[in-house]
C-alpha cells in the first residue's frame, strides 16, 4: 500500500503541475486530428457520458481517472472485509486499508482542486506580470480582487492587488515579489522575527480579538487558562474553525460557537501513565461531546456511538482489546450515563461466549440468552452477571435442562432433565454442567406409556429471551428524535420532513470540499430526497410505487435518517448472529427480530406518509388489470380471477423486505442451513442417488405419464430425438428457471421463480402435445418433482423454510401459495424416495 501511495502522490503531482501550466490545452491542439477520429473510444476510456465534450476536458478527465478510481478500490476492500468476521485480523486490515485509500483519494482530490483553481486564475488574468509568476509547482491560495483587502494609508487613486501563493506574496501595484519560505521555516521551527506578547520591561496582556482569524493565549477564563487558541473569532470569542491547545498537551481542533466547542471536532488527551493518548473524533455541543463520535482510549478500547454531556449515552459499540490481547471483547447496545443499560449483545471472544440480553448499571440483569462455541444454549434470568433463577439449558446433542440456576452453568434446585431419546428425569439438581451433577428425582420413559398425556411437552424456545420488540429500542428512538419526535409517532409530519431536509443539506455541505466522495448520481439522489413527496387525491398503486422508490433511495443513503437506521440495524444483526452467534437454536429469534424491524420501520414510514394505508389494506386500482393472462395450468389464455399481486396489498414486508433482507441474508440463511442440516443431508443424498439415472428412466421411476415425456428436444436450433441415454436435457428450461431461486433474496422474488418454473413446464408440455390440456395435481406433481431433482438445489430445505417464515400471509392461499406448497411437498417426498 505504501508503494501505491507513493506512486499515486508522485503521479498526482506531475499531472497537477501539467494542468497548472495549461498542458492539456497545449496537448489537445497537435493531437486534435488523430484524437477526433477516435473520440468515441476516448470518451469510453475517460467515462465521460456527456456529448459535445471538448477534447481538452476529455484528456483532463482521462489522466485523472486513476486517482478517481481510488474510491472504487476503497469500496472493494470494504466489501472484501464483509467476508470476514468483524473481530478477525483480516477484517481489521481490510478496513484500515480501505480507510487509507479513501484518505488518499480525498487528499489528491484537494490537490486537483487547488491546481484547477490556480489554472483558472492564470486564464482570468493573462499578461507579462502573471506569466513571470507562473511555475508548475506554484498554487494560488487567495487574491484580493474578490476579497475585501485594502492597504492602510494608501493614496486615494492607488490600486493595490495582493496575490498569495503557497510560496510567495505579491503586491501588484509595485510589482513587488517577496518570498516567504524563510518565514514558513521559522514558523515550523517555532521561531518568529516578532517579539513575543508581553516582552519588554512591563507585561501588557492583550484582550481577545473581536473578529477575524487570530492567535491568543487565555489567562482569565478558568476553563481555558493558559490555553492558546488559533482560529476564527466573533465578538471576542472563538467562533468558527480553530485549534485550541493546553499546556499539558490537550488539543482540540474543530468548530467553535460562542467560545465553546460546538459542531464537528477532534480532541486529544495525553495519558502519561500509558505513554499514549485518548482520542475523540465526533460531534460537540456547548463545549461537551454530544452526538455521534468515535473515542479511542489510551488503554486500547474504542467506542463508536452516541455521546451526551461527555458520557456514552444512547446506542454504541465498544471494542475492548484486540484478538491478540489477553481479554478481547465487543459490546454493542444501549448506554445510559456511561453505563451499559437496556438491551445489548456482548461477545466475549476469550471465553467463546456471546450474551444477548438486558443490562443494568454495567452488568447483565434480567432476561437473556447465552450461546457458546461448543454449542451450548442458555436462556433465562440473570442477576449481577450470573445465571440465576429459572432458565433453559440445551447442549449440542439436544439434552435439555429446564429449571433453577444459582450461577453460570450451575444447576441448583427443582428442574427437569430431558435426554435426546425423549427420556426425562424430574427432581432436584445440583452441580456445574459438564462437571458432574447430583440428582434426586424420578426417571420417566415416555415410550412405555400408551397415551400422549403422560409425555412431556415439546420445548418452545424464546419464552425467557428478550422480546424482539424490546431489542434495539435506542436505535429506533434515535431515529425518531432525528425526525423531531420525543416518542414514537408523536410529532408533526411537516417538522419531520424539515429535519430530514436539514440533515441532508448539512451533510452535503460537509462534503462540499470533497466532491469525489459524492458522485453526480449520489448528489442528485440527495437532492431528490430533500424534496418532500406530495400526494393529492385518493391513494393509488402509482403513489405506493412512488413511496417505495423513495424508500429504496433513502435506505441506500446513510446521510438520510432512514438510511442510517437501516445501516445500524444491519450492523447489530450481523454482530448478533455471526461467529459464535451462528447457532441453529437462534434461528427463530433471528426471524422474529427481522419481523420486528419491519413492523417498527413501517411505523416510521406511515408517520412520514400518513396517506399510506395500514397493514393489510388493499389499494384500489386506478385502472382494471387485463382480464386475460397465461395460465400455468394450460399455457393458454385464462380469464379466471387471480389473487392480488404483491404490492397491491399494503404490508410492511412487501414494502421493506426488498430493502432490508438482501443486507441481512448471509447470517440469516446460515442459521437456516445450520437448523436444517440433518434433514438436508438426507435430501441431498437422495438427490445425488436419483440423478444418476437417465431422463427417461427417472421420468418412469417418478411415475410421470408417458404423454408428458418429451419426444424431441431443440438443441442449438436443431430438433433431436430423446434417447434412452439422454440425461439432463428434458424440461431443461424449467430446471434452469428453478435454479434461480438461490440467487434471489425476498420470499416474493422466490415465489415468482417458482411460478415461472411451473409456466416453463406447461409451455414444454404444450409444445409436445400440440393441444390444450388441463393439469391435475396427480399429473403435475411427478413432473415438478423431476424438475426439482434435476435442479440440484443444495439448500432447498433452507429456501423452503425461509419462504414459509417470511412470506406475506395473503399469498398463502393464492396461486403462488399453492405452487409453494407443491415445492415443499417435493422436498419432503425426495427424502422418502427409494430406488427399486
Amino acid at each position: 500500500i505504501s508503494v501505491c501511495f507513493l506512486f499515486c502522490s508522485r503521479y498526482c503531482t506531475s499531472i497537477t503541475n501539467f494542468l497548472v501550466m495549461g498542458g492539456f490545452q497545449l496537448l489537445a491542439k497537435p493531437a486534435i486530428d488523430f484524437l477526433n477520429k477516435n473520440q468515441e473510444l476516448l470518451q469510453d476510456l475517460s467515462e465521460v457520458d456527456e456529448e459535445n465534450t471538448q477534447l481538452m476536458e476529455i484528456l483532463n478527465t482521462l489522466f485523472f481517472l486513476p486517482i478517481r478510481r481510488l474510491h472504487s478500490y476503497a469500496k472493494v476492500l470494504l466489501k472484501l472485509a464483509t467476508c470476514f468476521e468483524v473481530t478477525s485480523p483480516e477484517y481489521q486490515k481490510l478496513q484500515d486499508s480501505s480507510s487509507c485509500y479513501e484518505s488518499l483519494a480525498l487528499h489528491l482530490g484537494r490537490k486537483r482542486k487547488e491546481a484547477e483553481y490556480t489554472l483558472s486564475f492564470w486564464k482570468t488574468f493573462p499578461g507579462k506580470m502573471t506569466d513571470s509568476l507562473r511555475k508548475p509547482e506554484r498554487r494560488l491560495l487567495c487574491e484580493s480582487s474578490n476579497r475585501a483587502l485594502s492597504l492602510q494609508h494608501a493614496g486615494r487613486f492607488s490600486v493595490n492587488w495582493f496575490i498569495l501563493f503557497n510560496d510567495a506574496l505579491v503586491h501588484a501595484q509595485t510589482k513587488w515579489l517577496r518570498a516567504i519560505s524563510q518565514a514558513v521555516d521559522q514558523a515550523l521551527r517555532g521561531m518568529s522575527d516578532l517579539p513575543p506578547y508581553g516582552s519588554g520591561s512591563s507585561i501588557q496582556r492583550q484582550e481577545p480579538p473581536i473578529s477575524r482569524s487570530a492567535k491568543y493565549t487565555f489567562y482569565k477564563d478558568p476553563r481555558l487558562k493558559d490555553a492558546t487558541y488559533d482560529g476564527r473569532w466573533l465578538s471576542g470569542k472563538p467562533h468558527g474553525r480553530g485549534v485550541l491547545k493546553w499546556p499539558d498537551g490537550k488539543m482540540y481542533s474543530g468548530m467553535f460557537r460562542n467560545g465553546l466547542e460546538d459542531g464537528y471536532g477532534e480532541y486529544r488527551i495525553p495519558n502519561k501513565a500509558l505513554n499514549k493518548e485518548d482520542h475523540y473524533v465526533g460531534h460537540w455541543k456547548e463545549g461537551k461531546m454530544c452526538g455521534q463520535g468515535v473515542y479511542s482510549y489510551a488503554s486500547g478500547e474504542v467506542f463508536e456511538g452516541c455521546f451526551q454531556d461527555n458520557m456514552r449515552h444512547g446506542h454504541g459499540l465498544l471494542r475492548s482489546g484486540k484478538l491478540t490481547s489477553s481479554s478481547p471483547s465487543m459490546f454493542i447496545g444501549q448506554w445510559v450515563m456511561d453505563k451499559k443499560a437496556g438491551y445489548g449483545v456482548f461477545d466475549d471472544i476469550t471465553r467463546g461466549e456471546k450474551y444477548m440480553g438486558l443490562w443494568q448499571d454495567d452488568v447483565c440483569q434480567g432476561n437473556g440468552v447465552v450461546v457458546t462455541q461448543f454449542g451450548l444454549y442458555y436462556e433465562g434470568n440473570f442477576h449481577l452477571n450470573k445465571m440465576m433463577g429459572n432458565g433453559v439449558l440445551l447442549s449440542e446433542d439436544d439434552t435439555i435442562y429446564e429449571g433453577e440456576f444459582s450461577d453460570d452453568w450451575t444447576l441448583s434446585g427443582k428442574g427437569t432433565l430431558t435426554m435426546p431419546n425423549g427420556d426425562y428425569i424430574e427432581g432436584y439438581f445440583s452441580g456445574e454442567w459438564g462437571s458432574g451433577i447430583k440428582i434426586t428425582g424420578t426417571y420417566f420413559k415416555p415410550s412405555l406409556y400408551e397415551s400422549d398425556k403422560d409425555r412431556p411437552k415439546v420445548l418452545k424456545l424464546g419464552n425467557l429471551a428478550v422480546p424482539a420488540d424490546e431489542k434495539w429500542k435506542a436505535v429506533f428512538d434515535e431515529c425518531w428524535h432525528q425526525l423531531g419526535c420525543e416518542n414514537p409517532g408523536q410529532g408533526e409530519v411537516w417538522k419531520a420532513w424539515d429535519n430530514i431536509a436539514v440533515a441532508l443539506t448539512t451533510n452535503r455541505r460537509q462534503h462540499r470540499d470533497s466532491p469525489e466522495i459524492l458522485s453526480r448520481s449520489q448528489t442528485q439522489t440527495l437532492e431528490s430526497l430533500e424534496f418532500i413527496p406530495q400526494h393529492v387525491g385518493a391513494f393509488s398503486v402509482e403513489k405506493y410505487d412512488d413511496i417505495k422508490k423513495y424508500l429504496i433511495k433513502a435506505c441506500d443513503t446513510p446521510l438520510h435518517p432512514l438510511g442510517r437506521l437501516v445501516e445500524t440495524l444491519v450492523a447489530v444483526y450481523r454482530m448478533t448472529y455471526v461467529g459464535v452467534g451462528a447457532n441453529r437454536r437462534l434461528l427463530q429469534e433471528a426471524v422474529k427480530e427481522i419481523k420486528s424491524y419491519l413492523k417498527r420501520i413501517f411505523q416510521l414510514v406511515r408517520f412520514l406518509f400518513p396517506e399510506l394505508p395500514e397493514e393489510g389494506s388493499t389499494i384500489p386500482l386506478s385502472a382494471p388489470l387485463p382480464t386475460e393472462r397465461k395460465s400455468f395450468c394450460t399455457g393458454k389464455s385464462d380469464s379466471r380471477s387471480e389473487s392480488p399481486e404483491p404490492g397491491y396489498v399494503v404490508t410492511g414486508s412487501g414494502l421493506l423486505l426488498p430493502v432490508l433482507l438482501p443486507r441481512l441474508y448471509p447470517p440469516l440463511f446460515m442459521l437456516y442451513a445450520l437448523d436444517n442440516d440433518r434433514e438436508e443431508d438426507v435430501y441431498w443424498e437422495c438427490v445425488l442417488r436419483l440423478n444418476k439415472q437417465t431422463d427417461l428412466a427417472l421420468l418412469g421411476f417418478l411415475g410421470v405419464q408417458r404423454k408428458f415425456w418429451p419426444v424431441t428436444l431443440s438443441v442449438l436450433g436443431e430438433n433431436k430425438k430423446v434417447l434412452p441415454t439422454t440425461k439432463d436435457a428434458c424440461f431443461a428450461s424449467a430446471v434452469e428457471c428453478l435454479q434461480q431461486i438461490s440467487t434471489t433474496f425476498t420470499p416474493s422474488d422466490k415465489l415468482k421463480v417458482i411460478q415461472q418454473t411451473f409456466e416453463e413446464i406447461s409451455q414444454s408440455v404444450l409444445a409436445s402435445l400440440q393441444e390444450d390440456f388441463l393439469w391435475s395435481m396427480d399429473d403435475l406433481f411427478p413432473v415438478f418433482l423431476y424438475v426439482v431433482l434435476r435442479a440440484r438445489i443444495r439448500n432447498l430445505g433452507s429456501e423452503v423454510h425461509l419462504i414459509e417464515d417470511l412470506m406475506d400471509p395473503y399469498l398463502q392461499h393464492g396461486e403462488q401459495g399453492i405452487m409453494f406448497t407443491t415445492l415443499k411437498a417435493c422436498y419432503y417426498q425426495i427424502q422418502r424416495e427409494k430406488l427399486n
